[in-house]
C-alpha cells in the first residue's frame, strides 16, 4: 500500500511541475508586445530516449525558467545579451552538475538546442539544425 501512495504523490509532483512550467512558458511568451520586443526566442527539444517520467529542467543564468516532460518542448524569451543555459534531469540525475551552454544572443534570433545525453551521466545543450 506505501508503494501505491509514494507512485500517487510522484505522478501528482510531476504533473505540477509540467503544469507550473507549461503556465509559466505560456506567460512569458505571451506577455505582451512591448516586453518581447528586441528578445530573441530560445526553443529546447527533449529526447523521447530518455524515459517517459524523466523531467528535464531548463536554466538560464542559474535560474529554473521551465520544465520538459515527455514528449514535450520549451519555449521562452531571452533578452540580448551574454547567457549561461543548462539542464537536468530530474528526478535522481546520475551527476547534479549542469555543464553549461554559453551563447551571446542577439534581437530578433532563434535559438534552437536539443536535450540530450554526453555519454557521461549529464544532459548536454547541443544546437539544433
Amino acid at each position: 500500500m506505501n508503494y501505491n501512495y509514494r507512485r500517487m504523490f510522484f505522478l501528482a509532483m510531476t504533473c505540477l511541475l509540467c503544469l507550473a512550467g507549461h503556465a509559466g512558458a505560456s506567460t512569458r511568451a505571451t506577455s505582451g508586445e512591448s516586453s518581447d520586443r528586441g528578445a530573441a526566442r530560445l526553443i529546447v527539444y527533449r529526447i523521447p530516449t530518455m524515459g517517459k517520467f524523466v523531467i528535464v529542467h531548463v536554466y538560464v543564468d542559474d535560474v529554473v525558467v521551465g520544465t520538459i516532460a515527455y514528449g514535450g518542448t520549451y519555449e521562452g524569451l531571452l533578452k540580448p545579451g551574454h547567457h549561461v543555459l543548462s539542464v537536468l534531469a530530474t528526478p535522481r540525475p546520475k551527476w547534479p552538475e549542469r555543464p553549461p551552454t554559453i551563447v551571446d544572443v542577439r534581437s530578433g534570433r532563434t535559438y534552437r538546442f536539443t536535450a540530450m545525453g554526453n555519454g557521461r551521466g549529464n544532459l548536454i545543450l547541443r544546437p539544433a539544425d
